[in-house]
């Protein structure tokens, strides 16, 4: 696809996370986390793409997939069944999902990632993300250790994440 063939499509969407995952992340080695999440994904793709989802994007815990690019009719009845599905797969980790549907924007793929990463360091890297406001940015203990010259002024705080065990001081650095 080009990028000047791009259209608008109504479509379904779905979003599939797996309940838990940071809990898991803050309790193992990433190696183990891997090998605990990578077959939920797994076995969660096939049930998506089995009632004809696409996979759009993959985020360490979860996706989203999109129902009805290629074809119209049925594309809400079909995220719905698919998400239904996905709750019923027998894991140790359950999922949580959500379907919207509406007109879309479809645009060719913009893939500058090629790889996953996994561990506790991505999730207080999101945490930190959802941290910080228009023109922020958060930075960890760690990252700010290794940075704190270069970034000039930054205003830490005591902060408690989202689903992270302890509190940690965060650098506010303001664009």
């Amino acid at each position: 696809m080009s990028e000047d063939s791009s259209f608008r499509r109504h479509v379904a969407v779905l979003f599939v996370d797996i309940s838990g995952f940071t809990r898991l992340v803050e309790s193992v080695p990433p190696e183990e986390v891997y090998r605990t999440v990578r077959p939920v994904l797994d076995e969660l793709s096939r049930v998506v793409q089995g009632h004809g989802g696409e996979i759009q994007q993959v985020l360490g815990d979860g996706f989203m997939a999109v129902f009805g690019l290629r074809t119209s009719g049925d594309e809400v009845g079909s995220a719905v069944r698919a998400a239904l599905a996905t709750l019923q797969i027998p894991t140790e980790m359950p999922v949580h999902a959500g379907v919207e549907c509406g007109e879309v924007l479809v645009t060719p793929s913009w893939e500058p990632g090629r790889f996953a990463v996994w561990g506790r360091v991505v999730n207080i890297g999101k945490r930190l993300c959802d941290l910080a406001a228009a023109g922020e940015l958060q930075l960890g203990p760690m990252a700010f250790g290794r940075v704190a010259e270069q970034v000039g002024a930054a205003t830490p705080a005591r902060v408690t994440l989202k689903g992270i065990t302890d509190a940690i001081v965060a650098h506010r650095v303001v664009a």
